[in-house]
């Protein structure tokens, strides 16, 4: 499948000559900074996007974009004010396509295949680019997916699963949307690697793989626990939903 990589720049010869011959990837160049959530991976110009950039890649952040930064002035302190924007990357100009590439793959979490041939090596590679603890965090659509096969695999298995779905309000009633990015955090670290967590708008949604309800409610109240003790002033309040995958009609 082609990786949908949105560029935002004007019109910069350099940038359109590095994508011209990458064929596995659909560049899509827009001079407005608006971006679907399906978006792959957003690449900004930092010519392009001025006094806006810091806006921009909170924007994207927040819906779990990946985003890089295309810029000519690689100074360190043009790098840490970069990084201090929540850029993910920082990409060099003027830009090799091989290298930006891989750069684009690391970004988006996939390992790059090979185009006409796949072997249990590329299988592996998949498996070194999944390390790390905590609860398999999947974009939205993905989850429908994983749910999917999750009820399809319990139906297999003495097993359970719980589906839970967390709701984040202010004092005021408002949504919290920075409180949902903080606390997708915490289900990183906390759970376990096999269960799975998504962010659908304003909620939090999570699989706990091989739990019931009693051992939901306990990592449930874990996750809340953690959250308030790192990020949680008071202001914030949690209310969640849970019910098994697949339950008894």
């Amino acid at each position: 499948m082609r990786k949908n990589v949105i560029i935002f720049s004007g019109e910069d010869a350099a940038i359109r000559q590095a994508v011209a011959n990458i064929d596995e990837m659909q560049f899509t160049f827009t001079e407005t900074p608006v971006f679907a959530n399906d978006t792959d991976c957003v690449l900004l110009s930092q010519d392009s996007a001025g006094d806006l950039l810091a806006a921009i890649i909170r924007d994207l952040k927040s819906r779990l974009i990946p985003t890089a930064v295309i810029t000519s002035d690689l100074s360190a302190d043009n790098q840490e004010f970069l990084l201090h924007c929540g850029a993910d990357d920082i990409l060099p100009l003027p830009l090799h396509p091989g290298l930006l590439t891989k750069r684009i793959y690391a970004l988006t979490g996939r390992p790059e295949l090979t185009v006409d041939h796949v072997d249990f090596a590329a299988f592996d590679r998949i498996l070194e680019a999944n390390r790390g603890a905590g609860s398999f965090i999947v974009e939205e659509h993905d989850f429908t997916n994983m749910y999917r096969f999750v009820s399809r695999l319990l139906e297999r298995l003495e097993q359970k699963a719980q589906l839970v779905i967390f709701d984040f309000d202010s004092e005021l009633g408002i949504p919290e949307t920075a409180s949902v990015y903080d606390f997708i955090k915490i289900v990183r670290t906390v759970l376990r690697r096999g269960d799975i967590s998504s962010i659908c708008g304003h909620q939090v949604l999570v699989i706990l793989v091989g739990s019931d309800e009693a051992g939901g409610r306990v990592a449930v109240k874990r996750m809340i626990d953690t959250f308030d003790a790192h990020y949680n002033d008071g202001t914030c309040d949690i209310s969640y939903q849970i019910r098994e995958v697949n339950p008894e009609r």
